[in-house]
């Protein structure tokens, strides 16, 4: 009796252990559904990897055979040191042209209009707990490039992701796993590897309660 017991104990930690590990590719696998758009299964195979899960998440997997990911720049010696919102950027737009340049498309330089964009949605998503490309008045990507002065003549994306730093704060860590989601997203991902766009800019914001949101902006 007290085997069968121990058996049946360890069968739960089992099953727990497998819902927390699927967790994850498993909400991004609902997310894209809703979007209409295609799950990439080299995400399943890099989220589940064992070389993902004993460097820290550190892992983006190969990508599928038309959408290429680049290997991680963050390590585990530099991904959790606090970093200031520059090195953060400049640390983001690194990722970018990686992957960028490993799907054969030019590099994007920052613009500063459209990182002032990008900081402000972030703040104002934190501030007023909402997760939307349309602020709450309405306004969207293109409108608020435009009101700071922006070109009319050009186009513009966004790309938005909100999670938890679990205490971390601005690190290259999570800029990484922030790109890696992005690049493993159809709709994200059409954005960062539009051939038409040069410009780019980013925003991110932290709160006291743990709660981060990015901002990628784009433009042609």
């Amino acid at each position: 009796m007290r085997t069968e017991r121990k058996v049946n104990i360890w069968w739960r930690y089992v099953l727990l252990f497998t819902a927390l590990l699927i967790y994850s590719p498993t909400f991004h696998f609902v997310s894209q559904a809703l979007r209409g758009h295609p799950l990439d299964i080299n995400y399943f195979a890099s989220e589940l990897s064992p070389k993902k899960i004993f460097s820290g998440g550190l892992d983006n997997g190969d990508g599928g055979a038309d959408w290429k990911i680049g290997k991680p720049k963050a390590t585990i010696w530099n991904a959790e040191q606090l970093r200031s919102l520059p090195e953060i950027r400049t640390f983001a737009l690194d990722l970018v042209n990686r992957d960028r340049n490993l799907n054969s498309l030019s590099a994007l330089k920052e613009d500063p209009l459209l990182s002032l964009a990008a900081q402000l949605h972030a703040e104002d998503m934190l501030k007023r707990n909402y997760f939307d490309h349309t602020s709450p008045e309405g306004m969207r990507p293109r409108d608020r490039y435009l009101a700071l002065g922006g070109n009319r003549r050009v186009g513009v994306g966004e790309n938005i992701v909100k999670g938890k730093t679990q205490g971390f704060g601005l690190t290259y860590g999570e800029a990484e796993k922030f790109q890696r989601g992005w690049m493993y997203s159809n709709g994200h991902r059409e954005n960062l590897l539009t051939v038409e766009y040069s410009k780019f800019g980013y925003g991110i914001a932290t709160g006291l309660d743990g709660r981060i949101y990015a901002v990628q902006m784009f433009a042609d």
